[in-house]
């Protein structure tokens, strides 16, 4: 979410679920959070978040979110109940236990296609740790956070995303949603192939269209599966990975047509077993 800012006298308890004075600022911060996480730009592409409303007619349990690592410094949780209950997009139970938009999103539209005209992917920011460590709960928020700081303060961002590999570890690469797509091409003709350098804490940056990203991305699939990556491999397996009933018709049917050779050794031919169907196959 573009524009959270941390508050000088929250800094300390940032992920902990010490009691914090709800200033008006806190109440802004935690009313922004919780409206983006119920947004066109969130709700659509965050499944656990989507399914869970889904199943409840739209509504969300707060105690839920307030698990949220962005949500944890945003204590006591009967506060940010009271804050959401100011919100003219979202609507609170009666009783403070959950949560739902006042008009539900229609999912069904082209609004990925539209997303993506103002969406940006910025590649090669630094990911590693020393002695190969995982990042922390509270190290990946505070990274978030000072990422969408640095974003926006190049143009009105809507969401900067971390894109994470198979193992839930940020990758290098953010995508980042401008609020239009006037927005976004500006940036991309500013700082994209050949043009100014855009850099974080010293590392230069490469900029491409979400268009280019996604094309980079299906190439480099299609190679690993085609033959020509480290990740190709065969799709008609192994005989040791067939069932056992398949994998001996298998060695049957290659011993009723595998050609006669020649016997080389010095026992005489006619003292010569015939060989079973499962010692002439070769796997």
């Amino acid at each position: 979410m573009s524009g959270a800012t941390s508050v000088e006298e929250a800094t300390p308890r940032r992920g902990s679920y010490v009691p914090v004075e709800f200033t008006e600022e806190i109440e802004k911060q935690c009313l922004k959070q919780v409206e983006f996480y119920f947004s066109e730009f969130n709700l659509p592409y965050d499944k656990f978040l989507r399914t869970t409303a889904e199943k409840n007619e739209g509504w969300v349990p707060i105690s839920t979110i307030a698990t949220f690592n962005r949500m944890k410094k945003f204590r006591p949780v009967d506060k940010v109940v009271d804050t959401l209950r100011s919100s003219k997009i979202l609507e609170v139970s009666e009783d403070g236990e959950n949560v739902k938009r006042r008009e539900p999103l229609d999912l069904q539209t082209d609004a990925r296609r539209e997303r993506g005209k103002r969406t940006v992917a910025v590649m090669n920011f630094d990911f590693t740790k020393s002695g190969d460590q995982k990042m922390s709960e509270q190290e990946k928020t505070d990274l978030q956070e000072n990422v969408e700081q640095f974003f926006s303060k190049l143009g009105s961002i809507s969401q900067a995303r971390l894109k994470k590999d198979h193992r839930k570890n940020f990758n290098g690469t953010v995508i980042v949603e401008f609020a239009d797509e006037k927005s976004a091409q500006e940036f991309t003709e500013s700082y994209g192939p050949d043009k100014e350098v855009l850099s974080y804490e010293g590392r230069k940056l490469d900029v491409v269209s979400k268009k280019q990203y996604d094309q980079q991305r299906e190439a480099t699939r299609s190679k690993n599966f085609s033959g020509s990556g480290q990740r190709s491999r065969s799709f008609t397996g192994h005989r040791k990975n067939m069932p056992k009933k398949i994998r001996d018709e298998a060695k049957a049917k290659a011993a009723e047509s595998k050609p006669a050779v020649e016997d080389k050794s010095e026992v005489p031919a006619q003292n010569v077993a015939e060989p079973s169907a499962s010692e002439s196959a070769v796997e």
